[in-house]
């Protein structure tokens, strides 16, 4: 009778902190895709296009220098903490970009910003991987924390639409803040005598031999990156296209990247649950990628302003990176465990290390190609993913 009591308890306890960490994805979300979008706009009022580059160059590399190290913190001082100093630092520096018209303040912010915010997300990547009990059930339970945050991903352009008024952007921040403070008291309330999974700490250079000899490890972080290139090549320069070379609104922008959108709250949560009933991840990962590819490069070739015709392009290239997305994500998880977090943080480095890569191939291509001509690009690299998607095994999980 004891030992049922005592798993209910648990059931009862794990619903819960899932129902926390789910909600805590949310404000985090509504934090962030609030000012993805604005960012680099915001950051030209103050810095020429290649020191705006040069910005995301530098805060990228230096949280993929933290991400590497986060198992030290995390034996240091515990993910909560992590997570707690990390939330009050982003909220300092949100805060000075919604205040501030200082340049040197402005991009000093910025890269506070571009450093902490992984450092959350990877942290409410370790409390949800220690609730994912059920392997079984891992593409469900991840597809469920994708597709909240999704919501409110095609959700926040609108509000931006309506609080940006002639490119007053420090409104948009001031109304980001706000959300990382249900954020800081969640966290607080239900994962403040939350105890670390036991972590075995494997150096940086174990962990990427690991890498190097587990294909299933190194052809999912490949994947991985490629998706992440993709979105750091559209979040930098596809708002900066659109307005400046094909001539589109920001009020039409907003419109068009709310409907964009929206196959990563439509589909994600289906297809994470087919992947673990049905298809597989591999399949579905190619399908995507076959998607995004092909949709990206037509955009070079789009040069008329249809609002109609743009929406229904970029809503395509959404849809194949949704399937991308919730699949590696699924399939990657499955492979490790929670103490497992250098493995964790070295597929986690694929967005900081995306960050980097993307300024500068587009920099590269600048000089010899027109602006339209970075799709093809995108395209290609989305296209030559497939390879690695296919390469992908049966699960077997590392122990």
């Amino acid at each position: 009778m004891d030992f049922i009591l005592s798993k209910i308890s648990d059931r009862v306890k794990q619903h819960k902190l899932l129902t926390a960490i789910y909600a805590s994805n949310i404000f985090l979300s509504f934090h962030y895709y609030l000012i993805i979008y604005v960012n680099s706009s915001f950051l030209s009022q103050f810095f020429t296009d290649t020191q705006v580059s040069t910005l995301y160059i530098i805060g990228s590399f230096i949280n993929l220098v933290f991400l590497l190290h986060i198992s030290k913190l995390l034996n240091k001082i515990g993910n909560y903490k992590i997570i707690t100093y990390a939330i009050i630092t982003e909220l300092l520096a949100a805060t000075g970009l919604a205040l501030t018209e200082t340049p040197f303040l402005v991009g000093f912010y910025f890269l506070i910003h571009l450093i902490i915010t992984p450092m959350i997300l990877f942290s409410l990547d370790v409390f949800l991987e220690s609730e994912s009990i059920d392997e079984t059930k891992t593409g469900g339970i991840r597809g469920i924390y994708l597709t909240l945050a999704n919501i409110t991903l095609f959700i926040a352009p609108s509000i931006v639409g309506l609080i940006l008024i002639n490119s007053q952007y420090h409104r948009v921040y001031g109304v980001s803040v706000l959300f990382l403070i249900p954020l800081f008291l969640l966290i607080r309330t239900y994962f403040k005598n939350y105890t670390d999974a036991p972590i075995t700490h494997i150096k940086i250079r174990e962990t990427i031999s690991t890498y190097l000899t587990t294909p299933n490890l190194s052809n999912v972080f490949i994947t991985h990156l490629a998706l992440q290139l993709f979105y750091a090549f559209m979040i930098i320069y596809t708002p900066v296209y659109l307005s400046k070379y094909i001539g589109f609104s920001w009020s039409q922008i907003g419109v068009m990247f709310t409907i964009m959108l929206l196959p990563f709250a439509l589909f994600e949560l289906p297809i994470g649950r087919l992947a673990d009933r049905k298809y597989g991840e591999r399949e579905i990962l190619t399908v995507g990628f076959i998607i995004m590819g092909l949709s990206t490069l037509l955009i070079s070739f789009i040069t008329v302003k249809s609002f109609i015709l743009w929406t229904i392009l970029l809503f395509i290239t959404r849809t194949g990176a949704s399937f991308v997305e919730i699949t590696s994500d699924s399939f990657f998880f499955k492979q490790v465990n929670t103490s497992q977090t250098d493995e964790i943080a070295i597929y986690r480095i694929t967005r900081p290390l995306a960050f980097i890569l993307a300024p500068l191939l587009a920099t590269l291509l600048f000089q010899f190609l027109p602006y339209q001509y970075l799709f093809l690009l995108i395209g290609s690299i989305s296209i030559l993913a497939i390879h690695w998607s296919l390469s992908l095994k049966k699960i077997e999980k590392l122990v």
